[in-house]
């Protein structure tokens, strides 16, 4: 029988999937999906992870209020309303030098690529550590998207079968905490050899992966 892991943060009650505030009081949205114009799906995704991860409310991002700037969080919404529409999306590396500058001060950011690193078995190892991940794939030579992975399956042999996903791209779903999945193991000799399936089924090849963690307080 197939079973799913999904890290502990998630909550899905009454069809919202819900995550921790910061104050650890409350609770939050903890899927937002990007416009259909933009490419901001790098954006969003950082917005996701940081909301499940306890250290950001992304609903602040829709304020009237122009925030304190002297704060961190305002230092990155800041940072991340800076390029309005990201029409041309955005690449691992400035996804690191943003989170880097305005909120060091609660995590930290590592790139992995698929060149130097099993990314498949990293992912696994880091849900299995309630770490959420910003797994980055490309469709060709020039489209690629950003999702959050959250959670994996495996097989009654305890194989590794998918690898779950919220996707800014699409709507939560009500009955599951996840809204995309990526298909495992990768079709072999192809480059885009991975079956992406969440609104429509796509092959993609997993590029690299942005790993953030939390700083002991």
């Amino acid at each position: 029988m197939k079973q799913f892991k999904v890290t502990e943060q998630l909550l899905l009650k009454n069809g919202e999937l819900l995550c921790k505030k910061p104050s650890g009081r409350s609770m939050q949205k903890a899927h937002f999906r990007q416009g259909d114009l933009d490419g901001a799906c790098g954006v969003y995704s950082i917005a996701m992870l940081l909301n499940i991860l306890g250290v950001f409310e992304a609903e602040e991002m829709n304020s009237n209020s122009d925030g304190d700037a002297r704060y961190a969080e305002w230092k990155l919404i800041n940072a991340l309303n800076k390029y309005g529409l990201y029409r041309e999306g955005l690449r691992s590396d400035e996804i690191q030098e943003i989170l880097t500058k305005t909120y060091s001060k609660y995590v930290n950011v590592q790139v992995a690529n698929k060149e130097d690193h099993d990314l498949i078995e990293l992912v696994q190892n880091c849900i299995d550590k309630n770490i959420p991940t910003i797994l980055g794939f490309n469709y060709d030579n020039k489209n690629s998207h950003w999702v959050v992975a959250v959670g994996y399956a495996v097989d009654e042999n305890d194989n590794l079968t998918a690898i779950l996903t919220l996707d800014p791209g699409n709507d939560s779903h009500k009955y599951s905490m996840w809204n995309g999945i990526i298909d495992l193991p990768k079709v072999p000799r192809k480059k885009y050899g991975y079956i992406y399936n969440s609104n429509q089924q796509s092959m993609v090849d997993i590029d690299e992966i942005i790993i953030i963690t939390t700083k002991q307080a």
